[in-house]
């Protein structure tokens, strides 16, 4: 996997960032798996990314994203010059991406992705040990716990852990397995209903070994090559895992969590959008916010989130740009759809491999409607656009946060393409604020190993350190105007899907 072209930027950088002390932030992610030299001021001193090991066709071997992300981190600690020791290691990246492990903690079959749909019929009885009745959303395909009993069925033995990629990655360099206390919370059962976590588990009939204790994000974990486990297994097969020993490694949480971090949204009132192959949304607040079909779980010591990821964002306007563009490139769909000169233009379901939040259905597709024949790809594009920015609207729609004096704090690589943030804004009929940081997951991840070190006192006062930004998009008037009309539509339509039914 190549390194991309460095920059001049790139080049000063990597300059600076020699001889001092910094955070090694790792992020892995569906396309690209990023690393970073970052300051304990949240500042990114030097960035590499290489293609993600999570992409391709077929199974996903855990051993290979393990080799991937070791050699990406041995780069990096070339980078920093031999004055300077690194700080620690601090790893996000896609979230429900599970590891399967037996009990010599070695990985029991491929890895399990965010957007694999296995455990969907296994919802009912998932829900039921919950004390729900029926299939209740958010506990079918994509729970952690309906997949590990999806997996135990078909391999016709269970599995003795599964962990989150990054925990599995966190304790091949330290020999310690854990998970962090927001991912853990998802399997959490509200403190209302009376029951505990074993007490799903045994309902579900599954060993408590099966979960593994969980640790404050901002803490530190272990360090590289305690209990010989990390340098022990690869020194076995001929490979010595090449990083400095001890180096502290931080517990870390999930991308969504490092970069509302690395954006300085995690606070009280905050929305958030983050914009990546898929699009997560949220907001933060002081106490749960129960809103219908969806959960409150909490991020930190005071602040509660409401909202979650979808599977859809700028993974599916690449779709369209492989379907109909020859490319792979999400910007092409958009300057298609900027010659769009219909004033009918079709309306879109985008959902090409269902929906998380907020209608939870693995089972709906994608589909055009309303196409007639003066109907051109460029007009396809456009409704490609605006079909998904609608169902981003009825996500924050659904999470009662909506509204004109609310800012929306962006992030993440759709802060690149101003008609893309433009259309959401317009969508939304709100002003959409884009994040500092360059990379705010790997500024988040910094910012936790800031405060796991005592560099901050808390997870607010590191995100404090980072400076204003103020670049707003507002919206227009008379496009905030066709969306609400739009609206409309879409909620019409998307109501006849049988699958919602």
């Amino acid at each position: 996997m190549a390194r991309r072209d460095e920059s001049t930027e790139d080049a000063a950088r990597r300059s600076s960032a020699r001889g001092m002390d910094v955070v090694l932030a790792l992020d892995l992610g569906s396309t690209w798996l990023k690393g970073g030299l970052v300051d304990l001021d949240g500042k990114l001193l030097h960035l590499e990314r290489v293609a993600s090991p999570l992409q391709g066709e077929g199974p996903l071997d855990a051993e290979d994203i393990w080799q991937a992300t070791v050699g990406l981190l041995r780069r990096l600690c070339r980078q920093t010059g031999p004055a300077a020791a690194p700080l620690a290691v601090s790893i996000t990246g896609a979230t429900r991406s599970h590891v399967f492990l037996d009990a010599q903690q070695r990985p029991f079959g491929p890895v399990m992705l965010w957007n694999d749909p296995a455990g969907s019929e296994l919802g009912e009885r998932v829900s039921k040990a919950y004390g729900f009745t029926g299939d209740t959303p958010g506990f079918g395909a994509y729970h952690p716990l309906a997949r590990i009993l999806r997996v135990g069925q078909d391999h016709g033995a269970m599995p003795h852990r599964l962990v989150e990629l990054k925990d599995w990655l966190n304790y091949r360099l330290t020999g310690r397995l854990a998970t962090d206390a927001v991912a853990y919370g998802r399997i959490e059962p509200d403190a209302s209903s009376g029951l505990s976590v074993d007490d799903i588990l045994a309902r579900l009939a599954l060993p408590r070994t099966v979960i593994p204790p969980c640790a404050p994000p901002a803490s530190i974990l272990g360090r590289t090559g305690d209990g010989g486990r990390a340098d022990a297994s690869d020194k076995a097969g001929g490979v010595s895992l090449g990083l400095p020993s001890g180096i502290p490694v931080v517990v870390g949480s999930f991308d969504t969590w490092a970069s509302c971090l690395g954006m300085g949204a995690m606070r009280d009132g905050g929305v958030y959008d983050i914009s990546g192959t898929t699009q997560v949304l949220g907001a933060f607040s002081r106490a749960p916010r129960p809103a219908p079909r969806m959960v409150s779980m909490r991020w930190t010591d005071d602040l509660w989130q409401t909202g979650g990821p979808c599977q859809t964002g700028m993974g599916t306007l690449a779709w369209f740009a492989r379907a109909f563009l020859d490319s792979d490139d999400p910007a092409q769909t958009l300057a298609a759809a900027r010659a769009s000169r219909a004033r009918d233009v079709p309306l879109c379901l985008p959902y090409l491999a269902g929906e998380r939040m907020p209608l939870w259905s693995s089972a709906l597709s994608a589909s055009f409607h309303g196409v007639k024949s003066h109907h051109l790809r460029a007009d396809l594009a456009q409704a490609l656009v605006e079909g998904l920015v609608l169902a981003h609207r009825l996500a924050l729609d659904a999470l009662q946060v909506r509204n004109a004096s609310t800012t929306l704090h962006m992030g993440g690589g759709g802060t690149r393409l101003p008609e893309w943030v433009q259309a959401r804004a317009d969508a939304f009929g709100m002003t959409v604020e884009l994040g500092q940081a360059e990379e705010p997951a790997l500024v988040g991840a910094a910012l936790a190993a800031a405060t796991a070190l005592g560099a901050r006192p808390s997870l607010e006062a590191a995100q404090n350190v980072l400076k204003a930004r103020s670049v707003c998009v507002t919206p227009r008037t008379s496009r905030t105007a066709y969306y609400d009309s739009r609206a409309r539509e879409f909620s019409m339509l998307l109501s006849r899907d049988p699958s919602l039914s």
